[in-house]
């Protein structure tokens, strides 16, 4: 039973952490953080989603909200940071 309890607290983990790195990552202006942050951002888009579908007659739309909207921010800030120009150095 421990083992199944660690082993939905990794996925979990995975789920939440890609979205979080995925957001991180949007803020750099490099173009390997850009493909970090669209590669964990739909990771994190889909699993989120998985994880709603999952969990649907319990908490599962609060728990998939939060890496769900935290991909589509990272998202919507690498597209954002990309059409304004950069600062004047």
């Amino acid at each position: 039973m421990e083992s199944l309890a660690l082993l939905v607290s990794l996925i979990v983990l995975f789920v939440y952490g890609s979205g979080l790195i995925a957001f991180i990552s949007s803020w750099f202006r490099n173009r390997v953080s850009e493909i970090i942050t669209y590669i964990l951002s739909v990771i994190s888009i889909v699993a989120g989603s998985g994880l709603g579908f999952s969990l649907r007659d319990g908490n599962g739309f609060a728990m998939a909200l939060i890496p769900i909207s935290l991909g589509i921010l990272a998202l919507w800030n690498v597209k954002r940071r990309k059409i304004l120009p950069t600062e004047p150095s």
